[in-house]
């Protein structure tokens, strides 16, 4: 009788490959059903239109002023024009230059190139990267790379803290004002600010020293709005690398798993092949064969 066949081609060989490609897809997109392909494409389209609209607005909204500072009382009605002065997160960057001519200007340098690149840098990198990684298909080791990089973009992406700062520090900045102007005059912005109250309170108004007057501009509530998008827009994206680099560890390990068994197996079926009758025959070594061959001659 013919002996049994040998066992089966590994399934490691059918495993995914390495350069294949795939698009960054919610899950339930290859789903039969019409409506959950629908809403699958809408989904994805929604959070590209999101990175799209954040990098573009938070582009927009680095050149104009983002607040407005104006400084009041007796120093208001002496500087004139010049008491109200507005920022944009491009003239934060450069005002670090020159904020502190007292302090070395490698210092100045270092506090610029910080701000530049954690500011204004990483949030546009990080959106555009999710964008990216998003829309263009990519293999599975170019997604494992952009993930790398995106979290770390995102580790230096520190925007929403700083918008949130910005609210902070102007409601607290007029009274921080009034204490180094009081200690910086010895007593004297007080006493000045008790007599403009008692003798020129309607040419002074506030009819103080000096009192400090902030209010954010629209530029600002434009990079708000930009960053409560792009954020959750490219944590989606964060998340469903993770998801993805997680379904390829496990179809490779599995792969692995199954190609195991499958030796094991045709090892047991190749023992049995063996034992049976004529397999040791047809797998005798070609020196034992001619060792039999010589003693039949003889």
């Amino acid at each position: 009788s013919p002996p049994p066949s040998l066992p089966p081609p590994s399934p490691l060989s059918g495993r995914t490959d390495r350069t294949s490609l795939s698009v960054m897809s919610p899950r339930g997109s290859s789903g039969s059903l019409p409506a959950a392909g629908r809403l699958a494409r809408a989904y994805h389209a929604t959070v590209a239109a999101g990175l799209v609209w954040a990098l573009g607005a938070t582009v927009a909204a680095f050149q104009p002023p983002i607040f407005a500072l104006g400084k009041r009382g007796l120093l208001g009605v002496a500087l004139g024009e010049t008491a109200v002065n507005s920022y944009s997160m491009i003239d934060g960057a450069l005002n670090l230059l020159v904020a502190s001519p007292s302090s070395p200007e490698w210092l100045m340098r270092g506090y610029f190139l910080l701000y530049s690149a954690m500011l204004l840098l990483a949030p546009l990198l990080w959106y555009a990267g999710s964008l990216l990684v998003w829309v263009v298909p990519l293999t599975p080791a170019a997604r494992h790379d952009a993930g790398y990089w995106l979290q770390l973009l995102y580790s230096f992406n520190v925007l929403e803290v700083y918008l949130v700062c910005m609210v902070l520090s102007l409601l607290q900045l007029d009274a921080m004002a009034q204490q180094i102007a009081g200690e910086m005059s010895q007593g004297s912005c007080e006493a000045a600010s008790q007599v403009l109250e008692d003798h020129f309170g309607d040419l002074v108004q506030p009819p103080t020293c000096l009192t400090l007057a902030s209010g954010l501009l629209s530029a600002y509530w434009l990079l708000l709005a930009a960053t409560l998008v792009g954020i959750p827009a490219g944590l989606v994206v964060a998340r469903r690398l993770e998801e993805e680099e997680e379904e390829e560890l496990s179809r490779r390990s599995g792969g692995s798993s199954a190609g195991d068994t499958a030796k094991e197996r045709g090892g047991v079926e190749l023992d049995a092949w063996i034992s049976s009758e004529g397999g040791s025959e047809r797998l005798l070594p070609a020196t034992s064969q001619r060792s039999h061959s010589t003693r039949a001659l003889v």
